[in-house]
């Protein structure tokens, strides 16, 4: 699928403000069993960096969180959910790359018709024979992190990495795709923005304009709770942070990048939740060795169609059509909370 499609959908969801509507949609594709979902799907709990900003910096959390999936899991996975997936993401908080054979997870939500696949890394486990099988395969978005502009702060934030070998990396990806003809995967680099790093931010396209990237996401440090790096909000450094997105949404029109970025409360300040997580909850499905969507789905015994008719899913999208912005807010009745939204600048 086209990027520029998804991201045409992300300003059409903005767009129409009827929550019933949104729900409305999501029921009439749910019976039809057409696609609506969204995976994040990790199929290997396991990192081999320790990110600051991450819980794999935490050694209660690399100790206690572990697994990978069989392959025969794997394919049960698939069947269950990829014709109903929109959109389905590898690596969600997990390095997908230390899983055996990993671009063949793409080649896996390609043969079920999966419209747009993406594979989110750090990168420095990407070999150029890897860059090969993911363009064959039809990835359609690579998603590396990079969380500084810098040598020092690349390596300081990226506990374990090599900024050298990142480079190589984009440098490779950048040959092989135009040695192979190939538009796709298209590049997308995120970048998540802390008092450490903001300001070098003004140097992004020194360091990175030679590379072919499509997207740019930058996000706003959160407190996740388990990490090693303390320095957890922007509330002292805001005017800074909108000047820097400002200047980064003028280079990126400029060159034909577009720019993911949070510009309403960057601080996480505001108290009041945004009755959307609800809908996101509706359609995101989270799937690793520790849990597949929720902690109550015996999915190795019972199909997804099943568990959604156990719950009352359908129910619950009756309620989403029928209930105010308010009773929303308060009782999201697919029980997520994510908070975490972007403007397409």
């Amino acid at each position: 699928m086209n990027m520029n499609r998804i991201y045409q959908l992300m300003k059409l969801n903005r767009a129409i403000k009827s929550h019933r509507v949104k729900f409305a949609g999501i029921l009439l594709l749910h019976i039809l069993k057409l696609r609506y979902l969204c995976l994040r799907f990790d199929p290997i709990i396991a990192c081999n960096l320790s990110c600051q900003m991450c819980y794999f910096s935490d050694k209660e959390f690399r100790k206690n969180n572990k697994g990978t999936f069989k392959s025969d899991e794997i394919e049960r996975l698939a069947k269950m959910f990829f014709p109903r997936t929109l959109q389905v993401v590898f690596g969600c908080g997990a390095e997908p790359t230390l899983y055996k054979d990993f671009p063949k997870l793409i080649k896996l939500a390609k043969s079920y018709g999966v419209p747009y696949v993406g594979l989110v890394s750090n990168g420095q486990l990407i070999k150029e024979e890897h860059i090969r099988e993911l363009v064959n395969y039809g990835l359609d978005e690579l998603l590396l992190s990079v969380h500084g502009v810098r040598k020092t702060t690349y390596e300081n934030l990226m506990t374990n990495s090599n900024y050298e070998k990142f480079h190589a990396v984009l440098n490779s990806f950048n040959s092989i795709k135009s040695e192979l003809g190939s538009s796709t995967p298209t590049l997308r680099l995120n970048y998540t923005v802390n008092p450490d790093n903001l300001e070098e931010l003004s140097d992004f396209f020194k360091v990175y304009g030679n590379y072919n990237i499509n997207t740019l996401q930058v996000r706003p440090i959160m407190d996740i709770g388990q990490s090693g790096y303390r320095n957890l909000t922007l509330d002292r450094y805001i005017d800074n942070y909108n000047n820097a997105i400002d200047r980064l949404s003028n280079s990126c029109k400029e060159r034909g990048i577009t720019l993911l970025a949070r510009t309403q409360d960057p601080a996480y300040k505001s108290e009041q939740e945004d009755y959307s997580a609800a809908i996101i909850d509706s359609i995101l499905r989270y799937i690793s060795p520790q849990r597949v969507w929720r902690t109550d789905f015996d999915w190795k015994n019972v199909t997804y169609d099943e568990f959604c008719q156990k719950i009352g899913f359908i129910n619950s999208l009756f309620k989403g059509i029928v209930a105010s912005k308010e009773e929303i807010i308060n009782n999201n009745p697919f029980k997520g909370k994510l908070t975490l939204t972007y403007d397409v600048l």
